[in-house]
């Protein structure tokens, strides 16, 4: 079926305008007309979707990450979209769940600065499998990725809605992509936000990418059914502060912005491996030099750096103490670094062992999550060192060569060299891709 096709969908029955309607009337703007998407966010989307492909090429070597592909590949489908880093071909829904699951498998992906919610982990796996199956032209995934991204940021920020935000943003860009019209995209919406996801928390990474694969899925899912004219439920406006207030005349994915991750752990951890970095670059001091080292945080980034002494990689990811000490120990975290065998590294132990961690830092309204860092030496020397704004948050944002080495780091062992090179150059240059199908296929490894 041809992308530009609109189909007619049943018309939703509310004279006013519920959440379904505004995020349709935005969207089916946005796909009409590719003047929508202001220059510095379609460069902000560019670096996004470089940066998920990224990650989930990294996560295709995780274990569960193979499961994931073995369970689909079992239940069938019928091919037509691409695995990430599998070499493998699925139907749309199944490769929305697995690419989903594969860039959140490593805590590597970005999140939005201001609510810590992962917009591109459920929107970017949604919108490149319809592209994909639809042969789409790389403006349009791209304008259907921004538009799914904006509405899950924004709807992330209100609990009421939160846990729907992901699966919403992906059924928006889904939708889209398919060419349902305004109505077909609100029954999208509809539909999507049947069912959210619990806020529990998660004890390993498997199920912690699950839930970013099943946003995506789901988002898919809601596209394909409204598109056969199936009739989403309206959905009503929270109480309370409007979420999407100004969607369509500002973005929220420029401003609070999105945090693009140097490092593959939670990003309250961030700071303190920028300020144990930078005071070892200043210092030039050895782990066996330092008597002790105290990391100062905030009272809520205590609470997300939770585990003194981690059991496994996945909790180590969420750990000050752990992240402070590897850092100090062996330089700048990389994906190894939180293995279950790296947790029981001897000298990371060790110097755990002298590091303590207290919420001594007010909350910021300026950084969300500062660390200040005092590392005391054998000689009695105490070097101190503070970082409101890790590399990566939009104060710090990478630029375009730190982005491409963190993607040549993440895909090294999965592509070969001229699907890199090719890779890159396709985000990079997404908008003058007439049919998106052959730049999604080199991502499959």
């Amino acid at each position: 079926m041809p992308p530009s096709r609109r189909y007619p969908c049943r018309i939703m029955s509310n004279l006013t305008p519920n959440l379904a309607q505004r995020i349709a009337e935005f969207a089916a703007g946005m796909a009409q007309t590719d003047a929508a998407l202001p220059p510095p966010v379609a460069d902000l989307c560019r670096a996004m979707m470089l940066n998920a492909a990224a990650a989930a090429l990294a996560g295709a070597a995780h274990p569960d990450g193979v499961a994931l592909a073995r369970f689909v590949r079992a239940m069938g489908g019928n091919g037509r979209c691409t695995i990430i880093g599998m070499g493998q071909r699925t139907s749309p829904v199944y490769a929305a769940l697995v690419n989903g699951a594969l860039v959140r498998m490593l805590d590597f992906d970005d999140n939005a600065a201001d609510t810590g919610s992962h917009p591109t982990a459920a929107v970017f796996p949604a919108a490149m499998a319809v592209g994909e199956m639809q042969a789409c032209a790389g403006a349009a995934v791209l304008s259907a990725f921004a538009a799914g991204c904006e509405i899950a940021a924004r709807l992330a920020s209100d609990a009421a809605t939160g846990g729907n935000a992901g699966a919403i943003g992906a059924a928006a860009a889904s939708a889209m992509l398919l060419g349902l019209d305004a109505d077909g995209i609100a029954n999208a919406v509809g539909i999507a936000a049947g069912g959210a996801e619990t806020g529990v928390g998660y004890p390993a990474a498997g199920a912690a990418a699950l839930a970013a694969g099943q946003s995506a899925m789901r988002g898919v899912m809601a596209a394909l059914l409204a598109a056969e004219s199936i009739a989403g439920a309206p959905v009503d406006l929270p109480a309370g502060p409007d979420a999407l207030a100004g969607l369509g005349q500002s973005w929220r994915l420029a401003d609070p912005g999105i945090t693009i991750r140097l490092y593959p752990c939670h990003p309250a951890g961030h700071s303190v491996i920028d300020a144990a970095l930078d005071l070892t670059q200043l210092h030039r001091f050895a782990p066996a030099d330092i008597a002790s080292v105290h990391v100062g945080v905030t009272a809520a980034g205590l609470e997300q750096l939770p585990h003194h002494l981690p059991a496994d990689g996945w909790q180590a990811r969420s750990s000050a103490g752990f992240i402070a000490a590897a850092t100090l120990c062996h330089g700048q975290p990389l994906i190894n670094f939180f293995s279950d065998a790296a947790v029981q590294d001897a000298g990371v132990r060790a110097l755990m062992g002298r590091v303590s961690v207290e919420a001594t830092l007010p909350p910021s309204a300026l950084s969300r999550h500062p660390a200040e860092m005092a590392v005391t030496l054998n000689d009695g020397r105490t070097l101190r060192h503070r970082i409101d704004h890790p590399r990566g948050t939009p104060a710090m944002p990478l630029d375009a060569d730190e982005l491409e080495a963190k993607f040549l780091y993440c895909t090294r062992y999965i592509l070969p060299a001229d699907h890199i090179d090719e890779a890159i150059s396709g985000f990079r240059n997404i908008t003058t891709i007439e049919n998106i199908s052959g730049m999604v296929s080199v991502l499959g490894g």
